[in-house]
């Protein structure tokens, strides 16, 4: 998404939760004159939150930006080529995305597809084709005034698809925005949190039945005593878990080689540091020294020419001359006898 006016309120408000980026703000500069921002919001695949957390913080966003007036120019959906087949989360996340813009602003939505550059052309290019000519996926959208994008990982492809939205000149409001806002409706009244509870309703009911039929499975095998087809389900279901186990065991080794990976490069980083704070210090160190010999043998020949002070007498300090050393006096109290002792006199 992108506006043509500066959002500072906003991104200060919703910028940061928890120490996790939610929504970012990044101004582009299109010309010497034309300034837009690029408003960066989470995706529905975020594996730290959940759809509909994910859905709240966009509509936090969205409903305080209609509030202060700030109106969108564009919205970019990006969709992964290197996806095989759209699959039912992806297809989840385009329903709501549907329900969020609503049909007016279809029109001001880029579809924009990336990883071009790690797909063999030919292959990327048949899955465009099928995401087009599926109404479910991106057919029923262009029908509506979408435009399609491909984003090659250059800074080229990236400001055409910019450019694409900076001139049309109308803002649009989304249907989430006019419900929750001009409507009242609260989040879940509205046809991007109704159609969320529908499709995570579906998956929940296509998980349950998958649950059934492979119960009802078990117990036919069981009531026949068919040990093989028993044994296989079982294995069919330990190895469902042993993959689920293995996968989060390669995510959790991939995340642990990345705090290793971060802490020796911080380690080397204040090692490196530490030898230049030594060696800066060990070339204090010599300077001082030198000074203070340079001083002491300025010091020495001074005292050998000046006349010795008499006992008991201070010599008087003439401008430039080195001050006299202290004389070391101590006071020493035994039983009655108070004895005053300094190297010039005695006294009792």
């Amino acid at each position: 998404m992108f506006v043509d006016k500066p959002v500072t309120l906003l991104w200060k408000s919703h910028s940061y939760i928890a120490g996790t980026s939610i929504v970012d703000v990044y101004p582009y500069e299109v010309t010497s004159d034309f300034t837009v921002y690029l408003i960066d919001t989470p995706g529905f695949d975020d594996t730290g939150r959940s759809d509909t957390e994910v859905l709240s913080e966009i509509a936090a966003w969205l409903t305080d930006s209609y509030k202060h007036k700030i109106r969108l120019h564009g919205i970019i959906y990006l969709h992964r080529i290197s996806d095989v087949r759209m699959q039912g989360s992806a297809k989840k996340n385009l329903v709501t995305f549907k329900e969020l813009c609503g049909e007016d602003a279809l029109k001001k939505v880029v579809l924009a597809s990336t990883m071009w550059d790690i797909v063999p052309a030919d292959k990327a290019t048949k899955r465009e084709q099928e995401l087009k000519d599926t109404p479910e996926f991106w057919g029923w959208m262009l029908s509506k005034g979408s435009s399609i994008h491909r984003y090659n990982n250059t800074a080229e492809s990236a400001r055409e698809i910019i450019l694409s939205l900076a001139g049309h000149n109308a803002p649009i409001a989304t249907d989430l925005q006019k419900q929750m806002v001009d409507e009242g409706k609260s989040l879940d009244e509205t046809s991007a949190g109704q159609g969320l509870k529908s499709e995570l309703l579906k998956e929940r009911q296509k998980l349950t039945k998958e649950r059934q039929d492979l119960q009802a499975l078990i117990k036919e095998a069981q009531k026949e005593h068919d040990v093989d087809t028993e044994e296989a389900l079982q294995e069919e279901n330990l190895e469902n878990l042993v993959a689920k186990r293995d996968l989060r065991v390669a995510e959790m080794t991939k995340e642990i080689r990345e705090v290793q990976t971060e802490y020796e490069t911080n380690f080397r980083l204040m090692t490196l540091e530490e030898i230049k704070l030594n060696k800066e210090k060990v070339a204090l160190e010599k300077r001082q020294k030198q000074r203070q010999g340079k001083s002491g043998s300025k010091a020495a020949a001074s005292a050998q020419e000046a006349d010795p002070p008499l006992p008991g007498q201070r010599p008087e300090a003439g401008e430039g001359d080195i001050p006299a050393p202290k004389i070391g006096v101590s006071v020493s109290i035994s039983k009655s006898f108070y004895i005053l002792q300094s190297p010039l006199c005695w006294s009792w």
